[in-house]
């Protein structure tokens, strides 16, 4: 039966292995060794705490440390948690994709799926997919929904903290007003909703280009642009969960119309549907793929859209790094497959309007997980949420 951390780790359990158990979820494996002086507790004490948790199949033997490869005896063994003590599910809601994967309680991915939906889709549309791919990918990954503690899913648009629901104001209506409890009724385990940028921002700091960083930017170039920011290694939201939309920043007062309402917004010169307009006299209807090719290419006209997008997304960034001071800006998304195209003109955004102070201005990297980036954040939420990965 899956298990949260907490339950796992309860004091009841023996403070001991309740330390020993803290050290290997927030730093990983260890010998007995390294154990004591990470906990500070005495090695016989450290010694009969990791006994008791290998007999009852918590911990597993990890083979020899690195650092002590030919010492003899048990402290030269690591020991790490067993995986299989939990799994969890992440989920990104796409315009007309549905990806999940599954991951093990230290993280490992254990497999990974996708489904296309429909034009237009809605929760009623979506909901029995997910149920069916998630079944699929965890039968393929040799386990149940049996083994799953809980799930995290990530959707376009902002996501009430508070309520746990999507927004009426989000890029999917027909997945509006949809909570977590609805979520949770169709997979049968808790479930955190979030919204896909802050979600890809997670995926990053845990996993990906933002590993290490403790205060971090990550900004989805998708068909709208949105930003996750980690601050002293936690997911910021905000106050209602509205925080990193920047998409809605104006950039041009004259623009198009902006499905908020408001004029010129940065998603309708910079987002990927703009891009695809941009590109329709000269090239017709192409996707985002072929626009992309085109760039790689070196079409000189297909470059340039997307070289102005970066640029029009590179001055609101360099803006938000001003009031939020980031070590790092983290690209993400489809643009974000230009590479160099797109992250050029973010970096001169960035040098032109940050402080003069060189240590002031945040490095920029393009994203290590690709369309992987964003399920992997929401099975990070998961795993948080059930305790198995430190939230701070």
């Amino acid at each position: 039966m899956p298990r949260t951390f907490g339950e796992v780790a309860r004091p009841g359990s023996g403070s001991a292995r309740s330390a020993v158990l803290v050290s290997l979820r927030d730093r990983g494996p260890a010998t007995r060794a390294e154990l004591a002086r990470r906990t500070g507790l005495a090695p016989p004490t450290i010694t009969a705490a990791v006994r008791r948790l290998l007999e009852a199949g918590v911990v597993l033997d990890a083979g020899p440390s690195q650092r002590e490869v030919g010492r003899a005896g048990p402290p030269g063994t690591r020991v790490a948690l067993d995986g299989d003590l939990a799994w969890v599910l992440g989920a990104e809601v796409g315009f007309r994709t549905l990806r999940v994967v599954v991951c093990d309680a230290t993280g490992q991915v254990r497999g990974q799926g996708l489904e296309r939906l429909g034009r237009d889709h809605s929760a009623d549309d979506g909901l029995p997919v997910l149920r069916g791919l998630a079944a699929r990918v965890l039968d393929q990954a040799g386990g149940s929904a049996g083994r799953v503690v809980s799930a995290g899913v990530a959707v376009r648009g902002p996501v009430s903290s508070a309520r746990q629901q999507v927004s009426q104001s989000g890029e999917l209506a027909g997945w509006s007003g949809l909570t977590a409890q609805d979520v949770a009724e169709v997979l049968g385990v808790p479930v955190r909703l979030e919204n896909d940028a802050n979600v890809a921002a997670l995926g990053e700091h845990v996993f990906g280009a933002a590993r290490g960083v403790d205060t971090s930017l990550t900004v989805k170039l998708h068909s709208g642009i949105g930003a996750g920011l980690i601050v002293h290694s936690r997911l910021f939201t905000g106050a209602r969960g509205g925080a990193g939309e920047i998409g809605h920043t104006p950039v041009d007062p004259r623009g198009p119309l902006c499905r908020c309402g408001k004029r010129g917004c940065l998603d309708t010169v910079a987002a990927v549907p703009a891009l695809l307009d941009a590109a329709r006299p000269r090239y017709g209807d192409i996707s985002v793929s072929e626009l992309l090719r085109r760039v790689e290419a070196g079409d000189a006209g297909a470059t340039r859209l997307v070289q102005d997008a970066a640029s029009a997304v590179g001055d609101v960034v360099a803006n938000a790094c001003l009031l939020f001071a980031p070590e790092l800006v983290v690209l993400t998304g489809a643009l974000s497959r230009a590479g160099r195209v797109v992250l050029e003109p973010v970096e001169r955004a960035l040098l032109r309007e940050a402080l003069p102070d060189s240590d002031m201005r945040p490095r920029v990297v393009l994203g290590e997980l690709e369309e992987r980036g964003t399920p992997l954040g929401a099975a990070a939420l998961a795993l948080m949420q059930s305790g198995w990965l430190p939230r701070s």
